[in-house]
């Protein structure tokens, strides 16, 4: 008998493996059921998401000429899209978190709360928008790159981006939610700086005057927020406490955003010749950041209520999100691939073979998942331990992350398609 057991033994193990792999199966499977309510909602965000970002991309493939007209203007996008979506799904993260604790009970601007986070995402965008300027100019400067004059690209950055920061902010009281935010705020923010490159190219004598009053009125903004100290002790949320915790964080997003954008510039000849990648980089980034700022958002919450360790534990509420985060970016980066295409093909934009578009999707956006999931993650948590909101640093910071190693990664693997 002893020997019959050890000659059944090889069978046994055997089994085992099977079991263990059906096992990992049906804990997948039930994983997914468990969280079908968050996968819904986030999915519903993303595709959407996904569509308005190609419809951005379309603009930029449809206007390769103005690109190559206005040389430094991809600089801007970028940047302007990674602070549209850092403003505005902080913004949304902001009002989520406070309808969630109760300070307030719904979105309207009826509320001081909400009046006093929309004014504060307003004069972001203003100060940001004419940084960026600076940033783009001082990138193509220090590479060598041809570029535009600063003061066109002072009246680009702010016509443009105070545009789509005032539609976003507005959207923002219909809908708090981080993702269609940002999705929002790619939609819009492209076509507004298209528009004010429009009118920097057909007012051009009007372009130094213009670039002057927006200086100075930005001087006189910040003396006002600097000087106003009764407004802070109205609110308990001051829109100056937003601000000064916002400002040097987004700050320094801009700046990686601008090195973004370089990387764009330096491919332009490349880009314009090929334009569906014009339309493939806005929603890959826009889905790459997307993915984190649902994580951040989530993980913010949590934090806020109480309901999530600050240690570096992954418990089971991490664990949660992580694979939320993982089974979207399984749906949503091949689809983008799928979809982008698709869009490509409708509007008459120069293609690539579907099948490679699709797996190089997929594997730039694993990758960046991946690393936005371990960055999200950190941040939010060490945000919180050092007494910073994480719905004002998480955001911007995984936004950031998220666009230079989106650029690097689809960079890297369409250069082993030798498409680039």
């Amino acid at each position: 008998m002893t020997r019959q057991n050890t000659e059944q033994e090889p069978l046994s193990r055997g089994s085992t493996v099977y079991d263990a792999l059906s096992e990992k199966g049906r804990t997948f499977l039930s994983n997914i059921k468990s969280n079908l309510k968050d996968i819904k909602e986030s999915s519903f965000a993303l595709i959407l998401s996904i569509i308005t970002g190609i419809l951005a991309g379309v603009f930029l493939g449809k206007t390769e000429e103005t690109l190559l007209l206005i040389p430094g203007l991809i600089v801007l996008v970028p940047a302007a899209m990674g602070m549209r979506g850092s403003i505005g799904g902080a913004l949304g993260s902001r009002l989520s978190t406070a309808l969630h604790l109760g300070t307030i009970d719904k979105l309207s601007l009826n509320d001081k709360v909400v009046r006093v986070n929309v004014f504060s995402s307003i004069m972001l965008s203003f100060f940001l928008s004419i940084f960026l300027a600076f940033v783009a100019k001082f990138m193509t400067g220090i590479f060598g790159l041809k570029s535009i004059s600063l003061f066109s690209f002072i009246v680009i950055s702010t016509v443009g981006g105070m545009l789509a920061g005032l539609i976003l902010a507005l959207m923002t009281v219909i809908t708090a939610f981080a993702p269609i935010i940002t999705a929002l705020g790619d939609l819009f923010t492209i076509p507004c700086l298209l528009l004010a490159a429009f009118v920097v190219q057909s007012y051009g004598f009007y372009v130094d005057s213009l670039s002057l009053i927006i200086l100075v009125v930005g001087l006189v903004s910040i003396w006002y927020i600097l000087l106003r100290k009764e407004d802070a002790k109205k609110s308990k949320e001051s829109y100056r406490a937003i601000i000064f915790q916002s400002v040097l964080i987004l700050a320094c997003v801009g700046l990686i955003e601008g090195v973004v954008g370089t990387l764009l510039e330096s491919k332009i000849d490349v880009l314009t010749k090929l334009p569906i990648l014009l339309v493939l980089f806005p929603v890959f980034l826009e889905e790459g950041g997307n993915i984190g700022n649902t994580l951040a958002s989530r993980i913010s919450t949590k934090l806020h209520l109480g309901t999530l360790d600050t240690d570096l534990r992954i418990g089971d509420e991490i664990k949660k999100e992580f694979f939320i985060s993982y089974f979207l970016s399984l749906v949503v980066f091949p689809l983008t691939g799928l979809l982008v295409y698709a869009f490509s093909f409708a509007f008459g934009i120069q293609l690539i073979p579907i099948d490679k578009l699709i797996v190089i999707t997929s594997m730039a956006g694993l990758v960046l998942t991946t690393v936005i999931i371990i960055a999200t993650f950190l941040i939010a948590l060490l945000s919180y331990k050092f007494g910073l909101d994480p719905d004002n640093t998480t955001i911007p910071v995984v936004t950031a992350v998220a666009d230079i190693l989106g650029v690097l990664s689809l960079l890297v693997v369409l250069g082993a398609f030798h498409i680039l």
